[in-house]
């Protein structure tokens, strides 16, 4: 890569990192750091949430499985297609409840503190482990394209991220996914026709490509069902998008936001797994796939566009690696800082600092699980067992649902961990008839069965705990 590759570069990561320091000047209180004083327009809303789930798993991981499968990889993103409108249009209205900081909290208005302190527990676990995915990513760009040892990128994406995120919080979250969606979405408007041109165009592929490399059957509906129940689960449940619902100035802001992601997510799968048949056709025979994008911008792209692509990486990674650790400080802070350790005496700056201080904690121990696992799919799937299929039923039956109880949510979560995590190391694709169905099919099988038939099973819970359903 040429000079002008890297002060291209330099300029993207200048332009970020502007915007994330004018942002974080905003920011005068706990509400505006993780909530942006709840005035968010539906430009910020979808471009921030768009910008959100464009991220490392949907740009590197999607062209590594097409690498390896063929165009059919396209299922990995475009599974998410459906879950986002739908869940758009019937539920983020629903979930807009005033004075509601995380959607853990829920938990506790509809069935009682310890179902919350269990769901938040878990699901900064997952966010811990999908996290990594995010600074993988950026580590992964630097060793494929500068040289730069994965190690010592892990540790220049992490410290980029965490000194914006930890200075402004949502509000220079999301300024900054605005600009990272662009930069992303432009990345990949010059990258695809360039790396087309290269590979001979349509026809030129489709005379290169193994057989069948280019039929969207390649993967079993089995699978594409799993991974679009997987993206219900996640889009309905997760942090760090339910708070930019929770953020938005109406109801009608937190569906566009939804909605626009949705259709957004179409266009942007397709042209990311054209690209990995692409890199395919131009560099056959490489060992680590995740490595392909890298080196196709390395190899193939002109002066100058491949620091703009590389940017485009970068934005990918960093736009969601911000949103999850925002989330995950706001969800310790929130749910158990305060509830268990908070003192009433603490001020505002105090508890600033508290929050800045997990973020920190948060982004090393993400930093950990990088270090040790590089499958990224697998790992943003694993982290979706650990929290997403779990809590999915509990809330969403919970907002239509009187008679739903506490002990119904608290156990079926706990069962759906376990049989999760079972099924996916021991039964999934190995275990005859139902038994080898997708772990995240049989998580949410037991967690359904076992919340219902408790809730069946146990008394219906107090007027005051599902009074509030009545004003979303």
């Amino acid at each position: 890569m040429n000079i002008a590759d890297i002060l291209g570069v330099a300029a993207i990561f200048a332009i970020i990192g502007y915007v994330g320091y004018r942002s974080s000047r905003e920011v005068q209180c706990v509400d505006d750091f993780t909530l942006a004083g709840s005035r968010l327009g539906r430009i910020q809303a979808g471009f921030s949430m768009a910008a959100t789930e464009f991220g490392g798993s949907s740009l590197i991981g999607a062209m590594a499985y097409c690498y390896t499968i063929g165009i059919a990889g396209a299922w990995w993103d475009w599974a998410a297609v459906p879950a986002l409108v739908l869940l758009g249009v019937f539920f983020a209205g629903k979930i807009k409840l005033p004075h509601m900081v995380t959607v853990t909290e829920f938990f506790e208005r509809r069935y009682n503190r310890p179902t919350r302190t269990l769901a938040t527990i878990m699901h900064l676990l997952a966010i811990v482990t999908q996290l990594s995915t995010q600074f993988m990513v950026g580590a992964v760009a630097l060793n494929g394209v500068l040289g730069v040892p994965k190690t010592l990128g892990l540790l220049l994406s992490v410290t980029f991220v965490v000194l914006y995120t930890m200075g402004g919080g949502l509000i220079a979250v999301v300024n900054t996914d605005v600009v990272q969606f662009i930069i992303i979405v432009a990345s990949i408007a010059v990258a695809l026709p360039i790396a087309l041109s290269h590979a001979g165009g349509l026809a030129g592929l489709s005379a290169a490509l193994p057989e069948g490399f280019l039929s969207f059957g390649n993967i079993d509906a089995a699978t594409v069902i799993s991974w679009c129940l997987f993206c219900f689960f996640t889009y309905a449940t997760n942090q760090h998008y339910i708070q930019r619902v929770l953020a938005a100035k109406d109801a009608a802001t937190a569906r566009f936001a939804f909605v626009f992601t949705g259709a957004s997510y179409f266009v942007y799968g397709l042209a990311v797994a054209l690209l990995g048949v692409c890199i395919v056709v131009l560099l056959p025979g490489i060992s680590d796939p995740n490595m392909g994008y890298a080196l196709l911008i390395e190899s193939y792209m002109p002066a100058g566009v491949a620091g703009l692509i590389l940017g485009g990486i970068f934005a990918a990674s960093m736009s969601t690696a911000d949103s999850m650790l925002l989330a995950a400080s706001t969800l310790f802070v929130n749910d158990i800082y305060n509830p268990f350790f908070r003192r009433r005496k603490d001020s505002e700056d105090g508890a600033l600092r508290t929050i800045r201080i997990v973020t920190v904690v948060i982004c090393v121990l993400s930093l950990s699980v990088s270090m040790l696992m590089d499958n990224i799919i697998n790992i943003m799937y694993l982290g979706g067992l650990f929290y997403s299929t779990a809590v999915f039923f509990p809330l969403v039956i919970g907002l239509v649902w009187k008679r739903a109880t506490a002990p119904a949510a608290f156990v079926s979560m706990l069962c759906a961990v376990a049989v999760g995590l079972v099924s996916e190391f021991f039964l999934a694709g190995k275990a005859p008839g139902i038994l080898g169905l997708p772990s995240n099919v049989m998580a949410a099988a037991t967690s359904l069965v076992v919340f219902v038939v408790i809730t069946a099973l146990t008394k219906s819970p107090p007027a005051e705990k599902t009074a509030f359903l009545s004003k979303t």
